[in-house]
């Protein structure tokens, strides 16, 4: 769990996965030089539970820096970046430690649903049509149908699946986790998944998620087209350098990326007339 300043929330997360049904883990918290009450809230719950170790940063090392801390200090077979302000149902570790009993599988994807915390509402996502791909057996079949969702499929939580953590530290050495999409991309394209059955990760946001009024964003990029299309070039240099086999229609998906708009189970707008496959 790599946090900064996450006094208001944390507590609720630490709950979460200390009342977890499967209970053989080591929680290490990496604090990010924390300027408010987080300290003092890890060092109480460290102090309740000995699977609990918290490390204090010196200074803030950034956000990219600190998740890779806690991956280098882990020493499990199994791996999963916890945000602060998370939660999980209590079955959730337990589903997604027997899933990966099966060798062929690298991950388990995570259920998840959205929820707004000041607002107290949830969005809830339909994986088995959005996300089946994950467990395909064709690695261009992941990897582009990956690439073909919309970021407001919130497809980016693929980064807080649970991990073979050998597996999780090849993938980062390729793609570090600050471009969280192209470290999605890796992954699929290293393994396939699973997702995780009767089971939630819960995705918590202070207000709304993005994309929850897609009729803002349609005004907020208005002015911003240059500024997107810069993105999209960096992107397919990006995917240029991490996919060469697959820059062809990696370049075709990315020219249809749009910043608020996306078709039937959030694929990119026009795609079904480029690809026979998907």
């Amino acid at each position: 769990m790599p946090v900064y300043n996450g006094e208001p929330f944390i507590r609720e997360a630490l709950d979460s996965l200390l009342a977890q049904t499967f209970t053989d883990f080591e929680l290490i918290i990496s604090d990010n030089a924390s300027t408010d009450g987080t300290e003092a809230i890890c060092q109480e719950y460290a102090a309740k539970d000995k699977r609990i170790r918290y490390i204090r940063q010196t200074e803030n090392r950034g956000a990219a820096a600190n998740f890779q801390f806690v991956l280098d200090e882990a020493v499990g077979e199994y791996f999963m970046w916890a945000a602060h302000d998370d939660t999980w149902t209590k079955d959730y570790l337990l589903n997604a430690t027997n899933t990966l009993t099966d060798r062929s599988i690298s991950f388990c994807f995570p259920t998840f649903k959205l929820r707004s915390i000041h607002l107290h509402l949830t969005k809830y996502f339909d994986h088995c049509k959005i996300f089946k791909f994950i467990e395909s057996m064709d690695r261009r079949e992941r990897v582009l149908s990956f690439m073909a969702l919309h970021h407001h499929s919130h497809k980016c939580n693929i980064v807080y699946s649970l991990f073979r953590t050998d597996f999780l530290r090849y993938a980062h050495q390729m793609q570090a986790i600050n471009n969280d999409g192209a470290l999605g991309a890796v992954i699929l394209g290293l393994g396939r998944g699973k997702m995780v059955k009767n089971a939630y990760f819960i995705k918590r946001y202070r207000k709304l998620w993005p994309g929850a009024l897609s009729f803002l964003y349609a005004w907020f990029y208005k002015d911003r087209s240059k500024e997107f299309d810069l993105a999209k070039s960096v992107a397919i240099a990006n995917m240029q350098v991490l996919f060469p086999e697959y820059i062809k229609e990696i370049k075709l998906i990315v020219d249809l990326y749009k910043p608020y708009s996306h078709g039937s189970y959030y694929r990119i707008l026009g795609l079904e007339n480029k690809f026979s496959n998907y």
